[in-house]
């Protein structure tokens, strides 16, 4: 027995995580407990861009996704679904000037829905619109399987400058090769190069800072410690497209487990608000 209710307060930062998320899957799957709420494209993928965006889940200071928010399950509280985005999209986007919008877990003709109930006020009149999102359950199983991937001590963790200039990089880059050349290194340098037979285009940063961010393990400051993956193009020009979600902070990590290679951008959005991109490296 699963039981939902809550008011949308942060439906719009909802609207531009899955924003964020779209650029990678059509599908996303959604994580809720108590405490906050988890966004996932392409859980569990090792060829793919895998995305985890992480938002509380109600405060009523304004800084959750919820204003009210009851949840109930035998799985201690959570629940889990999978949803077309754009459906997801289209729903939080009419419920965006609403007076209050409530979103519950329903069944309808034995289908699962996430409805959304949605007062507008127009002139001295109230309408409630309502709004169905199909939505596949998980099962216990699938849930408490679906992680968040474990990436242990980095080789690199620095941060970065603002993602815009970066994805202005990545787009001249693209236009000599679809493979970008990453190195960075605990003396604050990072560097981004592409090739052709012809021609050669580098990018470089320098004085980077590493402190410590939570979510993202601490590396000791070893200037001698230096990491190199090469990286498709579509997918770090995806991942810098997350700009428009204004990050307080990003962090790039490179992690090396034998001859295993990871590459992981960590954006702090806000406070508690996190999304971090696992992208696959090539060999």
């Amino acid at each position: 027995e699963m039981r939902l209710r809550a008011v949308l307060q942060g439906g719009k930062r909802l609207q531009e995580v899955l924003r964020a998320l779209e650029r990678t899957a059509k599908m996303v799957t959604v994580l809720m407990c108590p405490a906050e709420i988890s966004l996932v494209a392409n859980p569990n993928s090792v060829d793919s861009l895998q995305v985890w965006a992480s938002l509380p889940a109600s405060g009523a200071d304004g800084d959750g996704v919820f204003k009210t928010y009851r949840i109930e399950s035998l799985n201690s509280n959570k629940i889990g679904f999978e949803a077309d985005i754009a459906q997801f999209q289209r729903a939080l986007k009419t419920a965006e000037h609403s007076e209050v919008a409530t979103i519950k877990l329903s069944n309808k003709n034995g289908r699962p829905f996430m409805t959304f109930e949605i007062i507008v006020k127009t002139g001295d009149l109230l309408m409630t619109s309502i709004q169905d999102v199909p939505v596949r359950l998980l099962s216990v199983d699938e849930h408490n399987s679906t992680n968040e991937p474990d990436i242990g001590d980095p080789t690199v963790k620095l941060v970065v400058p603002d993602l815009r200039p970066l994805s202005n990089v990545t787009d001249r880059l693209k236009h000599l090769d679809s493979k970008i050349n990453l190195k960075a290194n605990m003396a604050g340098e990072l560097e981004f190069g592409a090739a052709t037979d012809f021609a050669f285009m580098t990018n470089y940063w320098k004085e980077l800072q590493s402190p410590a961010v939570q979510g993202v393990p601490a590396v000791a400051r070893d200037p001698s410690q230096k990491a190199e993956v090469v990286v498709d193009c579509g997918m770090l020009a995806r991942i810098f497209q997350c700009h428009h979600l204004r990050p307080s902070l990003t962090v790039c990590c490179i992690v090396e487990r034998g001859l295993q290679k990871l590459l992981v951008w960590h954006v702090i959005i806000f406070q508690n608000e996190t999304i971090t991109y696992y992208c696959p490296v090539l060999d």
